[in-house]
């Protein structure tokens, strides 16, 4: 299962065009296989210049009576333990990049809060599920969207439905206390309840294993297709190493030719013995020998002196390299099978 973070935001402004977050709260619930999971708290305070917000937002908040940093300053702390621990503005965005990838937001009005986390982490590091849920909306499924009365819902009233008491006065529009509210709301429209053997209690059972199936259904498409591409990736890589091999080994014989030893250069070309040379045009091998139609040294070269003046391989007018040869005096003899 997908991690989930309950979060919440104490920010500046209503509009995160304008204003910006000066509180983070999330609680990570991570789970295990057996269905069981760790809930785990964390809290950011980030400095903000006062003289640029909404005084009515910061009041709500209350920020003058609740901050632990200087204003004006490029600082953050971690506040969810005591006592809080400074970092860097820029700590402190990575920690909750790292913290959110992966997982679904759920809280009280996320949209809200995931509106001013994405200007806060930046461009391209709201790695969570695109689709935040609210405890609103989940308590007005639990009960009833009918029940839940005419639009808009009130939080507060559908959260005492669920048996769960908001947040008492001195902790409400706290970023954890917020935090903690959502996950409390969210536990209770989630529960498990006993299915009734009614035709009403059995098709709602259906029902449930039905989203759950075609959940898993979608789970399993989602990594058979991650599995098909990396299959894919792997075969071209594959296929890829292949060609190197191939290439590789051209270059180890090419290597092995220039760490060779090597002659002396000098002002005029070394006379060539009467006898003439015998040469090749490959590493290694004559195969290409063996198919031109110069006359072959017992080694298997071409007769430099004989070969033909129109071949474009050997003859005179070519302008191909030579990669083998030896003077006709120290002809090795009768050539071996061609390794090409």
């Amino acid at each position: 299962m997908r991690p989930i973070a309950f979060v919440d935001t104490e920010t500046t402004h209503l509009s995160a065009e304008i204003g910006e977050a000066w509180e983070v709260a999330v609680i990570l619930r991570q789970f295990e296989d057996d269905g069981t999971h760790t809930d785990t708290e964390y809290v950011w305070e980030f400095s903000i210049d006062p003289e640029t917000v909404d005084p009515e937002a910061l009041r709500i908040g209350r920020w003058h009576k609740r901050r632990q940093l200087p204003p004006r300053t490029d600082q953050a702390a971690f506040t969810g333990s005591t006592p809080a621990v400074p970092t860097s503005r820029t700590e402190a965005v990575e920690a909750i990049t790292r913290l959110l990838r992966g997982t679904v937001l759920v809280g009280s009005n996320p949209g809200f809060d995931e509106r001013f986390l994405r200007k806060l982490l930046g461009p391209g590091n709201a790695q969570w599920h695109y689709r935040p849920y609210d405890i609103v909306q989940l308590a007005a499924v639990k009960i009833g969207a009918q029940a839940a009365g005419p639009l808009p819902w009130s939080s507060y009233v559908l959260s005492r439905a669920m048996g769960v008491e908001p947040p008492a006065e001195d902790v409400a529009h706290t970023a954890l206390g917020d935090a903690r509210w959502a996950r409390d709301v969210y536990d209770a429209a989630t529960r498990p309840e006993p299915i009734e053997m009614s035709w009403e209690g059995r098709a709602q059972h259906a029902i449930g294993m039905y989203t759950r199936t075609a959940v898993e259904l979608e789970d399993a498409q989602r990594g058979l297709r991650t599995a098909a591409a990396a299959i894919a990736r792997a075969r071209t890589l594959a296929s890829r190493w292949g060609v190197l091999r191939a290439y590789g080994g051209a270059a180890t014989e090419l290597r092995r030719a220039l760490d060779g030893p090597s002659t002396s250069v000098t002002a005029s070309p070394a006379p060539i013995p009467a006898e003439g040379w015998h040469i090749g045009r490959q590493w290694h091998g004559h195969e290409l020998e063996d198919r031109c139609p110069c006359p072959q040294a017992p080694c298997g070269l071409v007769i430099a002196a004989d070969a033909a003046k129109d071949c474009v391989e050997h003859g005179p007018g070519s302008t191909k390299s030579t990669r083998q040869s030896h003077p006709a005096n120290t002809c090795p003899g009768p050539k071996e099978p061609s390794r090409g």
